[in-house]
């Protein structure tokens, strides 16, 4: 019973491997980031910036940064996302 299980999950992660393929048939960036194939598809390195959050009308201070003095946490309205930006005007905790 054991083995016949083990040739299922065999299986199945064939099938599913068969699956991640793209339209060119090499394997997506993911396989040779993590796994180093080096079949896998490149993904170009691009320079830039992530952008600085800004406080949108419905976000809420969790509290103040801990490794950032006059920053506070906030949390995206609607989400349960994070991110770090000035306090408001008058905020004390």
């Amino acid at each position: 019973m054991h083995r016949a299980s083990i040739l299922v999950a065999l299986f199945g992660a064939l099938l599913g491997m068969s699956g991640c393929t793209s339209s060119n048939g090499q394997l997506p960036p993911v396989f040779g980031a993590v796994f180093g194939l080096e079949s896998a598809e490149t993904s170009p390195y691009q320079l830039g910036q992530v952008p600085a959050p800004v406080v949108e009308p419905g976000d809420t201070v969790i509290g103040q940064s801990a490794t950032s003095p006059g920053r506070c946490v906030y949390r995206r309205a609607g989400t349960s996302r994070r991110f770090v930006a000035d306090c408001p005007e008058g905020y004390d905790l």
